[in-house]
């Protein structure tokens, strides 16, 4: 997925650090999870547009968790509580452009394979997002 936004990481500015096993195994849907990295990081390179972004991918146990960290312009704790619902946005639509639906893509897709997403962040401190997922997704009975 990094590969994929070499250009706009360079337009952006953002070099990319990516801390990942060498392998990882679960049975997630991979385009379902492509997007919820793909919303993830274009939201990394709109907030933090200049600065480094740091993408980690671990699994622990039955586990699987990505975390994206930017260094940008953060979040309020009061935006924080509704930043994942749809047309949602903690900023002005007119200088970050946008929809407000990428953390609220996220946030259903996440949830839909069983995981959940937070965030952690403070004004002019950047943000961590996290997204938390089993290794192994029950199958439909």
């Amino acid at each position: 997925m990094v590969e994929h936004f070499t250009e706009p990481l360079a337009r952006a500015g953002c070099e990319v650090h990516l801390t990942a096993p060498l392998y990882a195994s679960g049975r997630t849907d991979r385009t379902r999870f492509e997007q919820i990295v793909s919303n993830l990081l274009a939201n990394a390179m709109k907030y933090g547009s200049g600065k480094p972004i740091e993408l980690a991918l671990a699994q622990d146990g039955e586990t699987i968790t990505l975390s994206v960290r930017d260094h940008g312009i953060g979040i309020s704790a009061d935006d924080q509580a509704r930043i994942f619902q749809r047309f949602e946005r903690a900023v002005s639509e007119r200088h970050y452009g946008g929809l407000g639906l990428g953390l609220w893509v996220a946030r259903h897709v996440s949830e839909a394979m069983g995981g959940h997403i937070t965030v952690t962040s403070a004004p002019g401190a950047g943000s961590v997002f996290v997204v938390k997922l089993p290794r192994l997704v029950a199958e439909a009975q």
